[in-house]
């Protein structure tokens, strides 16, 4: 059956609302559940004892026992402690190698090329054309996923206009909602730890009709209730620090993605783009 990771996220779907969000606690909290009863994980997860109880029935295991013991299992074998734990510990083995430099972007790039080989074609060809097509722009993104979604508006506003990262201070958010309607895409990239504010204003884009595409690392991210379509950079480990590369890398392609239909479009926005910038600091510095 694999993992108890993989377990509840291949029984995700068919369990009901409560049991999920036991299923979520679990996920984000497997140190907490290792060591806790049932009936302090159900008040926490906002549910009950019994409904965590009927959670590990659910997922094919015998009682709340087995779930801690895989868990601990789980957690022994994969050091999922914490996001610095992650990173730190699975670069450990790489301090005394003589290639370190070689070895460490070695390990990037072929997670890179593993997480692309997870993107749906189809998928990423439809999304890349409304990314295309759409008069307006917002980008999401909190905590770790701020630096990239600054990344992909510096970017996405060298080709396109009407590209904006959304403020999540009170009176800007509110005059960001009264702004959008259906002509504007949002993308909202929520990492592990999964910040609240992302989740709550994907909730208010797809109330008013904003095409909303969510970039994840889990397929159980809460993420997913709220958006109307979900990339998932699936990782071995949840770690935000080893993410970042893969998930700038997979921006750019999305980029890329949204050229390509319509390329003489794009290199006249590139030229434009130049020759205003020479032009400017040029007259600047004269």
């Amino acid at each position: 059956m694999g993992t108890i990771k993989e377990r509840i996220e291949q029984h995700y779907n068919s369990l009901s609302k409560s049991q999920q969000k036991v299923a979520n606690f679990v996920l984000n909290n497997p140190t907490y559940v290792g060591v806790h009863s049932a009936a302090e994980v159900g008040k926490l997860a906002g549910t009950s004892e019994t409904t965590v109880i009927r959670f590990c029935y659910a997922i094919g295991l015998n009682g709340y026992a087995q779930l801690q013991k895989e868990l601990t299992m789980y957690l022994f074998e994969n050091n999922t402690n914490s996001t610095l734990g992650n990173y730190v510990s699975s670069k450990e083995e790489l301090f005394k190698e003589q290639q370190l430099c070689e070895k460490v972007m070695g390990q990037t790039s072929a997670e890179i090329v593993r997480i692309a080989k997870q993107i749906d074609l189809d998928q990423f060809h439809e999304t890349t054309k409304k990314f295309h097509e759409a008069k307006n722009i917002y980008l999401v993104g909190e905590g770790a996923s701020s630096f990239a979604a600054q990344w992909f508006q510096f970017t996405l506003n060298m080709l396109r206009p009407n590209v904006r990262l959304v403020q999540t201070e009170t009176g800007m958010l509110i005059r960001t909602l009264q702004e959008v309607d259906e002509t504007s895409l949002a993308i909202v990239i929520s990492l592990h730890r999964y910040y609240k504010e992302p989740i709550q204003i994907t909730e208010e884009f797809v109330k008013r009709g904003v095409y909303t595409v969510a970039i994840t690392d889990s397929n159980v991210a809460p993420i997913h209730a709220f958006a109307n379509e979900s990339f998932v950079l699936q990782q071995t480990e949840l770690s935000t620090i080893d993410m970042m590369p893969a998930l700038i890398s997979f921006l750019n392609t999305l980029v890329v993605g949204m050229m390509s239909h319509d390329v003489e479009y794009y290199n006249q926005q590139r030229v434009k783009f130049d020759d205003f910038q020479n032009s400017f600091i040029a007259n600047r510095w004269s």
